[in-house]
């Protein structure tokens, strides 16, 4: 057991710097712009529920962005949601651009983010389809990034998600998170051929859903983002990440919970990560591998477990540079504390996910069966 543990901490460390690498060499690069002729079409289905206090910012991005051939679908799924009073002014106020407000949505299965964009997906014209939460603001490029790495072999493109620097410590806590532990996750299993989606911004051909059953066979699934991988994956295309980043810029700060919900989905998909999860969390893993070194070489634990964090401090700093893309908004101290706490966060989502199986998505409940099927309760 104890030369599993050292050796399951040695492949992290390889992921990291896999990660570490990468993301210095390739992210946060402008694409190459060909002549707007060459671009084709994308259908963005935009799905909203309820007032975020920055909707309005990121709907907005959405209209000013820098891309040449677009239709922008936006779904609501009740008629009395006031996302819609948020959604017409700003229609409105970009009357060229070609946008369109679906209200009702259908009910194709139990998850209610599918259910709200299948009639903006019905009526959608362009053969690269583009889901985008209501949290993320976009890159003014982001849109040519996608397409541009979106190769003749390509099913799936999504971006890694980030966060925007918001004022309050809160927000600090999530770009260590997302600039940390999850983008090492994504950068390295991508690299690795060893996919994982994040349905936050993604790009996916039109073609491979219609093959695949259309939104009724994704709505199946509350984790639709690892299916439509899978939808790719198994026509014999490959899913890739793109080199900008999904920057989330919600109002609100929810990322125990989110983190909780996730490590369920994951553990309904894949239900050994029940076990592996925690080696992922550094505090976890590095007690682990203290004991691991004490049995095999004994050495001192307890060194063995501070030097340890102070090494992957130290990654996650340097990590999170590369995908801040440039200095970070607070100083060494205030990193520290945001790491520490989300080592915490982490701990707490994961023991939620073990004491409480059961998914809560908005006011809705749902009970995961093996394979990422779920039932409403």
């Amino acid at each position: 057991m104890a030369l599993i543990i050292f050796i399951c901490h040695g492949i992290i460390l390889c992921f990291h710097l896999i990660s570490l690498v990468y993301c210095h060499l390739y992210c946060n690069k402008k694409p190459d712009k060909l002549s707007r002729e060459k671009w084709p079409g994308v259908s963005i289905l935009k799905p909203l529920k309820g007032i975020d206090p920055n909707l309005a910012e990121n709907l907005e991005s959405f209209f000013i962005m820098d891309y040449p051939k677009y239709e922008l679908l936006i779904c609501v799924h009740d008629e009395n949601d006031p996302a819609i009073r948020i959604a017409i002014p700003i229609m409105e106020k970009y009357p060229n651009v070609n946008c369109r407000l679906f209200i009702g949505g259908s009910t194709v299965g139990v998850n209610p983010k599918v259910n709200n964009m299948n009639l903006g997906y019905i009526a959608s014209k362009y053969d690269l389809i583009m889901t985008s939460d209501a949290g993320i603001k976009i890159n003014n490029l982001a849109l040519y990034d996608l397409v541009s790495h979106m190769k003749n072999d390509v099913g799936l493109v999504h971006q890694m998600p980030y966060v925007l620097h918001r004022k309050r410590f809160a927000s600090m806590v999530e770009m260590v998170y997302f600039g940390g532990m999850a983008a090492r996750m994504l950068i390295s299993t991508s690299v690795l051929g060893l996919h994982i989606v994040t349905g936050m911004s993604c790009l996916i051909r039109k073609s491979i859903l219609e093959e695949s059953g259309r939104m009724a066979e994704l709505g199946k699934y509350l984790a639709e983002d690892s299916f439509m991988g899978d939808c790719c994956l198994n026509r014999g295309y490959k899913v890739t990440i793109g080199s900008m980043f999904a920057t989330q810029n919600a109002g609100t700060y929810t990322l125990k919970s989110r983190l909780a919900r996730w490590i369920k989905l994951r553990q309904a998909l894949i239900p050994v990560c029940i076990l592996i999860e925690p080696m992922a969390f550094s505090s976890i893993r590095g007690a682990f591998t203290a004991w691991a070194v004490y049995y095999l070489l004994n050495y001192d634990p307890l060194s063995f477990y501070f030097c340890h964090l102070m090494v992957w401090f130290m990654f996650d700093y340097t990590m999170l540079i590369g995908v801040n893309n440039g200095p970070l908004p607070c100083n060494v101290f205030w990193f520290a504390i945001a790491w520490v706490t989300h080592e915490v966060v982490l701990i707490l989502a994961y023991i939620e996910s073990i004491m409480n199986p059961t998914v809560q998505w908005g006011n809705r409940k749902y009970k995961q069966q093996w394979g990422g099927k779920a039932v409403e309760i």
